[in-house]
């Protein structure tokens, strides 16, 4: 034995190696290079946060919502606290519709991280989506609070001020079909 701790053994050079080659796949839009690589890590090593949350985005990238959220699940299972994961996790329940789980799983990562970058904005979506106006306006406000450059919370906030007829002239309040936009979970 190494005297000075666990000597990494080949296969965890291999394994760190795979998965920095299925991520650079993911950043080059090769996303289904990247999801054989990263579905065969999750095989070998079912416990391995990055594969799960990696292969997740994948899925999610390429509009696989219900394989996504089974990454995400899992990973979840692996880290139940880890805000990351959480927001991960509601994204894909809020594409498959699933607002209500979404809200909850939003909530959860306001209570481990009430500054998290997009969980705001998030659960404003989520609550525009279930109409709730007043608690989605609330959340795009504190996003901004605490994220000001935040592009798409202003715009959605222009949008639901619009729906809400306090608009300024000339907003056309037509946001039906930007209701669905959530922030795409993050290799």
């Amino acid at each position: 034995m190494w005297p000075f701790g666990r000597r990494k053994r080949k296969d965890d050079r291999d394994t760190s190696r795979r998965l920095r080659e299925a991520t650079e796949a993911i950043s080059r839009g090769e996303l289904q290079s990247a999801i054989e690589t990263l579905s065969e890590i999750a095989r070998e090593e079912p416990e391995n946060l990055t594969a799960r949350v990696n292969l997740g985005t994948a899925y999610y990238s390429t509009g696989e919502y219900v394989a996504a959220a089974r990454q995400f699940e899992a990973a979840h299972e692996i880290a139940p606290e880890n805000p990351k994961v959480l927001l991960d996790l509601a994204a894909s329940k809020s594409a498959l519709d699933q607002l209500d789980e979404a809200v909850d799983l939003l909530l959860g990562v306001l209570q481990v991280d009430p500054e998290f970058r997009d969980a705001h904005y998030n659960l404003a979506i989520a609550y525009w989506r279930k109409d709730r106006l007043p608690e989605a306006m609330a959340e795009l406000e504190m996003e901004l609070a605490l994220h000001p450059d935040h592009e798409g919370a202003k715009e959605a906030a222009r949008r639901i001020k619009a729906q809400a007829g306090v608009a300024a002239e000339g907003d056309s309040g037509d946001d039906a079909a930007d209701r669905g936009e959530t922030q795409q979970p993050q290799s």
